[in-house]
């Protein structure tokens, strides 16, 4: 009989008990020691692991530590100013672009739109399984007609696996390909249509040559839940006679340019005359 079971909160004990994971499944093998996958709570890292080497947690804590790292986090923002987020969004010289966002994951979904919505930015989210998302991305596109898509979850390097040039190192990025593919084949323009796209440790060149606009991650480091959606924020609040550099977006998030890169964009904030 398992020791821990789905929905479960715990940490790695050989990783320093660094990451709150959730379980997210149990596979059992011929040796009965079953292995568990783990999809962390606060960043979009998925990982594979034994049950030696968990240890699990206090709900009410963890949420207590949740809590506490959001609300550091907003205050963080904030104190940059970013896109004049919560002191001043009003004044902004129009109307910020749209934003469909696509997150296998229902809590991150929800903390990327509490951010929208604090930053008084149109967005559509839906739940969507990353191996879902390439055949669900044209339709939503086609529905809302956003000016920027985001299409994350979690995402991770397959243990055991050292070869960064091969999408099958990856757990889940071959689908954030697969999906900037289908984006781009309804709207090829960068400047049109912008797409951030990926999650930890993701396959970023793969994801970049698809046609993403901004991806994760050029280092191959830990992402965190909200780095897509302040990327995303700054893209729908400048000028789109501005240049938004993949520097000037990286700097602002916790992951840094290791962790999101991409190419030169413009924005796409809607002056008052077009809004």
């Amino acid at each position: 009989m398992s020791d821990f079971n789905v929905g479960d909160i715990v940490v790695r004990k050989s990783y320093g008990k660094d990451i709150y994971f959730v379980i997210t499944g149990i596979n059992n093998t011929d040796s009965g020691n079953p292995t568990y996958t783990l999809r962390g709570l606060l960043t979009r890292i998925e990982a594979d692991s034994s049950g030696v080497d968990l240890l699990k947690q206090n709900p009410r804590l963890v949420d207590q530590d949740k809590l506490n790292y959001l609300q550091k986090t907003q205050r963080n923002l904030a104190s940059q100013n970013l896109s004049r987020r919560l002191y001043g969004i009003s004044r902004l010289p129009g109307k910020p672009g749209r934003i469909l966002h696509i997150d296998s994951s229902k809590e991150f979904l929800e903390i990327c739109m509490n951010h929208y919505r604090s930053s008084k930015i149109e967005c559509e989210g839906h739940t969507v399984a990353e191996s879902q998302q390439p055949s669900v991305v044209r339709e939503l596109l086609v529905d809302y007609k956003p000016d920027i898509v985001v299409l994350t979850g979690h995402d991770g390097l397959k243990k055991g696996n050292v070869d960064l040039d091969s999408i099958e190192s990856y757990r889940t990025s071959k689908y954030f390909v697969q999906s900037v593919v289908e984006a781009r084949k309804l709207e090829p323009d960068k400047n049109r249509l912008c797409i951030f796209a990926g999650a930890c440790q993701s396959y970023f060149e793969a994801i970049l040559k698809a046609g993403a606009n901004f991806a994760s991650s050029p280092g191959r480091v830990l992402i965190d839940c909200l780095d897509p959606s302040i990327v995303c924020e700054k893209v729908a609040t400048t000028d789109p006679r501005m240049v938004i550099t993949p520097w000037s977006v990286a700097r602002l998030t916790k992951s840094g340019t290791k962790g999101i890169g991409g190419i030169n964009t413009k924005g796409r904030l809607k002056p008052s005359r077009m809004s």
